[in-house]
This record gives structure tokens, sequence and C-alpha cells, in this order.
């Protein structure tokens, strides 16, 4: 069977060749390197063949799933060629970018999180269906999508820019595997075409004396500002949350048995469930929270409204109040510290990105589940606390 490292290291000869995959699909290389996909099958005892695009515009993963619709079709005793040509009619009626985007949307929204959906369609609505929206995808071409992301780089909104071409990029993409264009005019797009900018990076501290003194600070909110929010920052460098994450933090979360605190996807931003091990003293606060009974819910009440969690905004003004900079520290500094010293302390990077629960990467490495190497962020953790601990007392 193929994978995608085959594919790529697939060259081409002086004439065209087959790689299989297996039930029919196979790869073919032509001289010219370009690598097409077809399924070939059996109707009516007749060999036939259908093509399925040209990867890497249509992935390993994406020829796989179509084998197994047309193969589907195939077992209905109905040619998977006609159906192709079928299919490809009625979606050619209305096979506007908007109506093609809003297929695709409905069939992935749920891989994102409500506030990213949001993000997303706002990003569409006001950069990208003002100028294509109405337009044929197949009429749609890499100079078009070039002055469409220019006036988004000329605005200096360089993240939109860079999240906004991926995802539609991905609608270019479902097009080709449905056969209505032949590849994704955002692909070629060399990048060099948008300004260069500089990366943004959250201000945070690194060295052993920094965090110390950090900490020490931190610990002095209690007696500037009210329980919650001291309570909150003293927490979270040991939970390595993001700032939101944390803020709404909900009793039924922790689960003081197994000693972590369990977060569903639809609190995450990658969708995917979390879990946080707590260390011993780690515990031993949130036993000492519940039983200051601030709320039945949160375990950071709003000071204002029990029901309602404190906000990340409340967190950042907090830090401030205690004379410390943008500049010098923000709110997500907590996660890029402990990202650094973790690996200056000798764990592995995988055990610290599942942790901090960043998206993977690199696509080829498997997704992971909220439960991997459990045992092992245990001990991370334990270690983790057990170093903040000692240089809170030295700072």
């Amino acid at each position: 069977m193929l994978t995608d490292t085959k594919i790529k290291n697939l060259k081409p000869r002086s004439s065209e060749y087959k790689t299989a995959d297996g039930y029919g699909l196979t790869i073919i290389t032509t001289p010219k390197g370009v690598k097409k996909w077809r399924f070939r099958y059996r109707f009516n005892h007749k060999p036939s063949m259908i093509s399925l695009g040209i990867w890497p515009a249509v992935s390993l993963a994406d020829a796989r799933a179509l084998r197994l619709d047309y193969q589907a079709v195939l077992d209905r005793g109905v040619n998977p060629s006609t159906y192709k040509k079928q299919k490809t009619i009625e979606l050619r009626s209305d096979s506007t970018f908007r109506s093609m985007f809003d297929r695709w949307y409905a069939r992935h929204m749920g891989e994102w999180t409500e506030r990213t959906a949001k993000k997303m369609l706002a990003a569409f609505e006001k950069h990208i269906f003002p100028y294509i929206g109405d337009r044929q995808v197949s009429s749609i071409t890499p100079l078009d999508m070039l002055e469409v992301f220019r006036a988004m780089d000329d605005k200096g909104i360089h993240e939109v820019l860079k999240k906004t071409k991926g995802w539609a990029s991905r609608v270019f993409c479902d097009c080709v595997v449905s056969g209505l264009i032949d590849f994704d005019p955002t692909r070629d797009l060399p990048s060099d075409a948008f300004k260069r900018h500089k990366t943004r990076h959250y201000s945070t501290v690194t060295s052993p004396e920094d965090i110390g003194e950090l900490l020490s600070t931190l610990s002095s909110y209690k007696e500037k500002g009210t329980i919650q929010v001291a309570e909150a920052l003293s927490l979270a460098p040991y939970l390595l949350l993001r700032p939101g994450e944390l803020c709404k933090t909900e009793w039924t979360e922790v689960d003081f048995s197994n000693r972590v605190i369990r977060i569903e996807g639809g609190r995450m931003k990658i969708t995917k469930s979390h879990l946080v091990p707590m260390s011993e003293s780690v515990l031993l606060r949130f036993q000492e929270i519940r039983e200051l009974n601030l709320s039945s819910k949160y375990v950071f009440p709003s000071p204002s409204k029990s029901n309602s969690p404190i906000n990340t905004e409340t967190l950042r003004a907090a830090i401030r109040r205690l004379g410390i900079s943008k500049e010098q520290f923000t709110t997500h500094g907590f996660r890029g510290m402990a990202s650094t010293r973790l690996h200056e302390l000798g764990f592995r990077t995988d055990l610290i990105e599942i942790q901090l629960s960043h998206t993977d990467r690199n696509q080829v490495r498997r997704a992971y589940n909220h439960a991997e190497y459990l045992e092992e962020r245990k001990e991370m953790m334990q270690q983790w606390s057990d170093y903040l601990d000692m240089l809170k007392e030295q700072g």
C-alpha cells in the first residue's frame, strides 16, 4: 500500500508508470512528474477506469475515500463513470465559490470551536466573498486569488491572511476532488508574493531567576486584589492552559479522585478533549479553593457574579497592576515559559506539545487522543510543579 512518503518519492521516468495502492486504486506518474489518481474497476464484466484527480491536490486519504464511494456505487449496480458525470453536472449547476464554501463548511464545521468558526465566516464575508463569492470556481485563476490576498496583505492583517488562504485552499481542493476544477488556484502562489513580517511572540520569561521572581510577584496579588483572580494567577504557571480555558474551568471538570482536570473538546481551541494532570500541591490548592464556596459552577468565578467566570482581560489587568509591562510578560507567556524550560529540563517534545494541546504542525505524525502518554505526562507535570515551587522559594 502507498504512504505519503512513498508518493512523494515517486520519480519521473521516460514513460508514465503505475503504482498500486490496492483495490483498484493506483497513481500514475508521468514523465513530467505529474501524479494522477486512477480507480480501475470492472462493470458488466468489462474493464474500466475513472480519474480521481491529481496529487497532492487530492491527497492519499482523499483518493481512498473516493475509491470507497465509487466502490459503493459499483456495488449498487451503477457504473461509477456514469455516476461521476451526473454528479459533476449537478454540482456545476451551482458551483460558485460561495456555494462550494458553504458545502465544505457544512461538512467540516464539527472540526472547529464555535469561536474559530465565527472568525472564519467573518474573514470570508469581509475579504473573500465580495470579490469571488459569486464567481464559478472553474473561472477563478491563481492571479485572481493573488489579487484577493494582496488586498489583505496591504491591510497588514498577516495572520488573517495566512489562515484564510489555508481555508480557501481546502475549499478549492474539495472542488478538485469533486471534479469541478483540475487544480487549487492558491497552490502555487509564491511565498514571496506577500510582505515579510515579524512573527509575533508572546512576551515571557525563561531563565530560572526570572521565573522565580515572577512567581513571587504573582503571589503578592492576594494583598492587592480578589481571591478569585489571585488563585487563577498563581495556578496558571502550573496548569499550562490557554487564558480563556483557565478562566472558564468548571468544578465538574476537576476529577479529585484521579487528580486530573478533564476538559471536553468544545472548550479547547483544537476541539479535542484534554487532560491536565494535577500535582500534589495543585490538587491541594484546588481542594482549598473548593472549601471557599466561591461558586458551585466555576473554579474562578467573577467577584461580582458567581455564575460567570473571570475573563482574560481581568487576568491581564491584574498582571499590569503588579507592575509587569506587556513587553515583559503576557497571560499567554506562561505556556511559552513552560515550553522553553521543559525542553531544557530534558522532557520530550511530544509530551510537551500534547500537554500544551498544540495542533500537530507535522502532518506526518498521527493525531493523538486526549489520554495519550497520560502516565508520563503526570510525572512531567509533577516534576514541573516541584520545579516551580523550588524557584518560587528562591525568588
